[in-house]
């Protein structure tokens, strides 16, 4: 008669193996996750830098589309879709010297399939308005209140 040998070990390495492997996964998801929030953070304030640079000498470039079309249109596809792009005067006036602030906002959902986990990413630039060409007024953009939608960029 055969004798069962209880401390073999077979089979141990996988059973680890199995409860370890959905810890690990979840890990590298929620890694890879907070990765495109941190670029479209970045991209974001990018694009608000580069447009405030613009708007604060009053010059547009890009021509024939206004600087918020092309902050919106010059960046990655999958970042360009839903983006919301407002220039406005904190202070109220349009004069040398004031402020130009730039806000970008875009939706962001960590489960896109699912529609789960909704945040919106949020960059801005201030800087001071160095140049107006229009008699006081800018002349080679448009100022917003709010995005496109009839929202309010926050």
């Amino acid at each position: 008669m055969r004798r069962m040998n209880l401390k073999r070990e077979d089979g141990v390495a996988m059973t680890e193996f199995a409860l370890i492997v959905p810890v690990f996964l979840l890990i590298v998801a929620g890694l890879l996750a907070f990765g495109r929030v941190f670029f479209y953070w970045i991209e974001a304030n990018h694009m608000a830098s580069e447009t405030a640079r613009w708007a604060v000498v009053d010059r547009n470039p890009y021509a024939p589309v206004t600087l918020q079309q092309h902050a919106a249109q010059n960046s990655t596809t999958e970042f360009a879709n839903d983006v919301q792009v407002c220039i406005d005067f904190p202070s109220g006036t349009v004069d040398l010297g004031e402020p130009v602030r730039v806000r970008i906002q875009k939706p962001f959902n960590f489960v896109p399939i699912l529609g789960i986990g909704q945040i919106t990413i949020r960059g801005s630039s201030t800087m001071r308005i160095e140049r107006l060409s229009n008699n006081g007024a800018p002349g080679s953009y448009a100022t917003t209140t709010g995005p496109p939608n009839n929202g309010t960029c926050t």
